[in-house]
C-alpha cells in the first residue's frame, strides 16, 4: 500500500469505530462525499486491502500489443543494432511509420537486453560561456574512428563547429589527419560565409611546430595568418568540449545514417556530409545571444587557391633549375629578371597543381625527365625453338657474322 492508502485506512478505521462521520472523513481526506462512500463500501467488504488501486500491477489500456512489440524488436535487431533509443524512435517514424516515444523504445530495449544504461560520470569540468555572435570562434579538430565500420577503411573526420551556435560549418573525410583535410573542410565555409575572427585548435603538428625548440609556423598557421584569422591553441581536450561532444554524437548518428544509406567509400561519405549536416544543424543548433554576424568577407584580390595550399622555398641553380620531390624543373627566364641563385616559392594547390613564384611573378617551367631504361623483351617461343630434347640446336653462322668477318680480315 502507498502512504496515501495507509492514511485513508486509518481515517476509515475511525469511521468504523464511530469516532467521526463520513462527511468529516471526506473533509479530512479532501475527497467528495460520493467518493468517500465508494471507499467506505470497499473498506467494509475487503478491509484495508480494498483501498489498494485496482490499476496497480495491471496492464495499461494503452499498452502496445505483444505482436507489435515483437515486430519492433525484430526491426531494431536487423537494422539498428547498437543505436540509441532516440535515434531508433526517429528512424522508426521516418522509415517504418511506427510512432513511439524514445522512452518506450528504451524500456522495450532494456526488457529485451538490447540497451544498458551508462553510469554517471563523476569527473566534472565547468562549462565556458559561449561566444556572443556567430563567426567569432570556430572550433576545429579531427577524429580517428571506424566511420565506415567494416564497409571501408578507418579514416579521420576533419570538422569545424561554431562556438556560439554549435552549428557544424564544415567537414571532410581523409585517411589521415592532414593539412589538406582541414583545408577542404574550411574552404566551403570561407566561400559561403567568409572569414571567422578566431579558430580554436589543439597542439597537433598540423597547427603548431612541436619539434623541440625549433621556431616557425605550419602550413595551416601560415594560411590563417594570410587570411587574418587568429589561432587559439587549447591545452586540453576539455577546453574545446563542444567539438568533442559533437564528435561523440557523430560517432553514433553519422555512422548509423551511413550504414542505412550503405555508404562504403570516402568519396560517397564526403558527398553525404552536407546533407547530413543540414539535418543535424536543424535539430541541435542554438540561437546566438547576439544576432550580429561576425564573419568578414574575403579579399577579392587574393584567391583561396594560393592561400589554402602548400608553400615551400627552393633556390634556383645557375642552370635555372630546381629539384622538387625527385623531379627537376627548368625555368624560362622572363625578360629583365635574373633568376640565378634566387629564391623561388613552390606552391602546391588542393588540385595538385604545381606553381613556381619568384619576385611576385609566376614562372614558366619544364619538367625534365630522363628516359627510362627498358629491358629487352624476351620471346619465349623463339627460345624454345632453339632447343630440342633439352639440348640447344647447332646453328650454322652466316658468312656475314662478325666472327667470320674478323677471320677473313686477318693476314695469312
Amino acid at each position: 500500500m502507498s502512504q496515501k492508502e495507509v492514511d485513508r485506512a486509518i481515517v476509515l478505521a475511525k469511521v468504523e469505530e464511530n469516532q467521526i462521520t463520513l462527511k468529516q472523513a471526506a473533509h479530512v481526506m479532501l475527497l467528495s462525499y460520493s467518493q468517500i462512500k465508494r471507499l467506505w463500501s470497499r473498506y467494509k467488504k475487503e478491509g484495508p486491502k480494498g483501498l489498494i488501486s485496482k490499476k496497480r500491477g495491471a496492464k495499461s489500456n494503452r499498452a502496445a500489443p505483444q505482436e507489435e512489440r515483437e515486430s519492433i524488436i525484430k526491426i531494431i535487431s536487423k537494422h539498428y543494432q547498437g543505436c540509441k533509443p532516440l535515434f531508433i524512435s526517429e528512424k522508426l517514424s521516418q522509415y517504418h511509420k511506427i510512432n513511439y516515444s524514445s522512452e518506450f523504445i528504451r524500456q522495450l530495449m532494456i526488457e529485451n537486453h538490447m540497451w544498458f544504461a551508462k553510469r554517471n560520470k563523476t569527473k566534472s569540468h565547468p562549462r565556458r560561456q559561449r561566444k556572443e555572435s556567430e563567426g567569432m570562434l570556430l572550433q576545429g579538430d579531427a577524429s580517428d574512428h571506424y566511420w565506415l565500420e567494416d564497409r571501408g577503411p578507418r579514416c579521420h573526420l576533419h570538422l569545424f563547429i561554431d562556438d556560439a551556435t554549435s552549428i557544424i560549418e564544415g567537414g571532410h573525410f581523409e585517411l589521415e589527419e592532414t593539412t589538406e583535410g582541414y583545408y577542404r573542410a574550411l574552404k566551403p565555409i570561407l566561400e559561403k560565409k567568409g572569414r571567422p575572427i578566431s579558430i580554436y585548435t589543439d597542439k597537433r603538428g598540423t597547427f603548431v611546430v612541436n619539434q623541440g625548440s625549433q621556431k616557425g609556423e605550419t602550413q595551416f598557421a601560415r594560411a590563417m595568418k594570410a587570411l587574418d584569422i587568429n589561432m587559439i591553441i587549447a591545452h586540453s581536450p576539455q577546453a574545446k568540449g563542444r567539438i568533442e561532444r559533437a564528435f561523440g554524437t557523430l560517432q553514433e548518428r553519422l555512422i548509423w545514417e551511413m550504414r542505412i544509406h550503405q555508404i562504403c567509400t570516402l568519396e560517397e561519405a564526403n558527398q553525404f556530409l552536407p546533407k547530413f549536416f543540414e539535418e543535424h544543424n536543424s535539430k541541435y543548433a542554438k540561437a546566438p545571444s547576439n544576432p550580429f554576424n561576425a564573419y568578414r568577407p574575403l579579399n577579392k584580390k587574393t584567391s583561396l587557391k594560393y592561400i589554402l595550399s602548400t608553400k615551400e622555398e627552393r633556390t634556383i641553380s645557375k642552370n635555372l633549375e630546381v629539384q622538387y620531390k625527385n623531379e627537376i624543373y627548368q625555368f624560362i627566364a622572363p625578360d629583365g629578371i635574373r633568376l640565378q641563385n634566387q629564391k623561388v616559392t613552390v606552391i602546391t594547390t588542393l588540385d595538385n597543381e604545381l606553381i613556381f613564384e619568384c619576385q611576385g611573378k609566376i614562372l614558366d617551367h619544364i619538367c625534365y625527365r630522363e628516359h627510362e631504361y627498358k629491358k629487352p623483351e624476351i620471346c619465349i617461343e623463339r627460345l624454345m625453338n632453339n632447343w630440342k630434347d633439352g639440348r640447344r640446336q647447332n646453328r650454322k653462322q652466316s658468312k656475314h657474322h662478325p666472327w667470320k668477318r674478323s677471320l677473313q680480315s686477318q693476314p695469312i
